[in-house]
């Protein structure tokens, strides 16, 4: 504060007396404005900020001081907490969704025209790669089984870590086995003679960039951390992993559960509702208590009783002291109600979704919220995509290839396989997440038609959004008007449209 505050002693020195109603104010020597008032508040050094940070820390010292911690928590309420348990399944359902990441092939020609065989074939591959027993190394996961618990994990654990296993063994040549995160030691600091430094277990050249993981070798029949000395570690190249997280701060090296700033509130609010719901339990026994006014103080006798609703004893010449506890009140509701709220804001997700609680909501405000909410959903979305789909399919790609998992029709009525030498054309694809129903059907299609007639977007990019692929869509609709054709059946139309001609019309009016 010492350049701020003789800055404002000065203005304050030279400022000028002013007069009201008669009296001369002048300005009191060395006060602090309300600027400077504002401005201090938060750097101050008082009884009310005396467990407030005072000197700020890298992300590197914060993950290495707190890691262990903040995950091991982080596990516990994921463990014990309603919330934190609802929580992980928003991710999952609103991220992964429940068939994953799903793929759409775009292979062109040189000349930028669609090559449908071949994004069908690669497409049609990619389905069998991702069946259980294929994709997962224990083969004890589907595709969309591992991306919903690589969801599960990064938003629990706060990262995820799989390493690319190939072999030529293996049904495609390539398969993902996920490590718990706990194998990478957030302790783990060393120089090594090559020049390059681990941090966080993680090996950086010069440029900071990973070069190698350094996985925990323990015995899995070891429980919790393995902490203290003779640590043993296996070094992966980091080609061979994929480590998925969430990068919040500069310099940042491993990943921090998402759910660190509400695992305090979520903790204290579980026991609170515990408590709660003992002491109603209690109340609800209707208990009371004995008071013997001529016992002798020193008998120790006691006299047990159950609580059992409805029931007492014979009291005889004791005199009887009711207990009758207030519980549950009605403030609880909004107690919890507010608590809730504060934890929901800490998880980034709507309260109404996290807490069930759809009561003091309407149509406007519901479809508001739900319309910010996917936003963020598509945001997550699109950093999965990245961080691990993009990851995986161009490994995968080149392992099916040069296994000629991927066949397409040839002429003469067997199959053959992609060549491999167009790997960089096939490369081209896009990978979408699940999409949610539309808040007021009518309304959006509505507005998707008159955005399609005024040339603002195309049907492609709508039936993208919808997370349907446009070449299946048409394709689908294709078979499904010969199909509708060739039973002479006609579909009921909206009011207005202009009638379909059948085949049988078409063929009568040729005659």
């Amino acid at each position: 504060m010492g350049l701020f505050s003789s800055l404002f002693r000065k203005q304050a020195e030279h400022k000028p007396a002013r007069r009201l109603a008669g009296h001369i104010i002048k300005p009191k020597s060395g006060a602090m404005n309300v600027g400077e008032r504002h401005f201090a508040d938060a750097a101050s050094n008082n009884r009310l900020t005396a467990s407030w940070a005072v000197t700020p820390t890298t992300v590197d010292a914060y993950i290495y001081q707190h890691w262990n911690s903040l995950v091991a928590r982080s596990r516990d309420q994921a463990e014990k907490s309603d919330h934190a348990r609802k929580f992980l399944q928003l991710c999952r359902d609103n991220i992964a969704g429940p068939n994953g990441f799903n793929l759409q092939s775009q292979v062109k020609d040189p000349s930028g025209k669609a090559d449908s065989i071949a994004s069908d074939a690669i497409e049609n591959a990619w389905h069998e790669f991702s069946k259980r027993g294929v994709y997962e190394i224990t083969r004890s996961m589907s595709r969309p089984d591992v991306e919903r618990l690589v969801v599960t994990t990064v938003a629990r654990d706060g990262e995820c870590f799989a390493i690319k296993r190939r072999s030529k063994n293996l049904p495609h040549g390539i398969a993902i086995q996920l490590v718990d995160p706990v194998g990478l030691d957030p302790t783990h600091f060393e120089t090594l003679n090559n020049g390059n430094r681990v941090k966080h277990g993680i090996e950086f050249n010069s440029d900071e960039q990973p070069v190698a993981y350094w996985f925990r070798d323990w015995d899995e029949r070891q429980v919790g951390y393995v902490l203290g000395t003779g640590k043993k570690y296996q070094r992966i190249a980091a080609e061979d992993v994929i480590h998925v997280f969430v990068v919040e701060c500069i310099g940042q090296k491993r990943g921090l559960p998402w759910t660190r700033t509400a695992l305090f509130r979520m903790r204290n609010l579980a026991a609170f509702e515990d408590a709660a719901i003992i002491n109603a339990r209690i109340g609800a026994s209707k208990m009371g208590f004995f008071k013997d006014t001529d016992a002798d103080p020193d008998d120790t006798d006691d006299l047990p009783m159950d609580a059992e609703p409805g029931v007492f004893e014979n009291i005889g010449s004791r005199e009887f002291q009711q207990w009758n506890p207030q519980f549950p009140e009605q403030s609880i509701e909004a107690f919890t109600r507010s608590c809730l709220r504060s934890i929901a804001v800490g998880l980034g997700v709507s309260y109404n979704n996290l807490a069930g609680d759809l009561t003091s909501v309407n149509f406007s405000s519901i479809r508001q919220g739900a319309l910010d909410e996917r936003e963020v959903w598509k945001g997550l979305q699109q950093f999965f995509i990245s961080a691990w789909c993009e990851q995986l399919y161009p490994e995968w790609l080149q392992m099916a290839l040069l296994m000629e998992k991927i066949r397409v029709p040839t002429k003469a009525g067997g199959s053959g396989a992609l060549p491999f030498i167009k790997l960089d054309k096939y490369k081209q694809a896009a990978f979408t997440g699940r999409r949610w129903s539309w808040i007021d059907p009518k309304t959006e299609v509505e507005a998707n038609a008159i955005a399609i007639g005024q040339k603002l977007v195309s049907r492609s990019e709508i039936i993208r959004q919808m997370g349907g692929d446009p070449d299946d869509v048409w394709a689908e609709c294709q078979r499904e008007e010969e199909a509708l054709d060739a039973l002479g059946l006609v579909p009921d139309l909206l009011p207005g449209s202009p009638p379909q001609p059948t085949a049988q019309d078409a063929s009568t009016a040729a005659e």
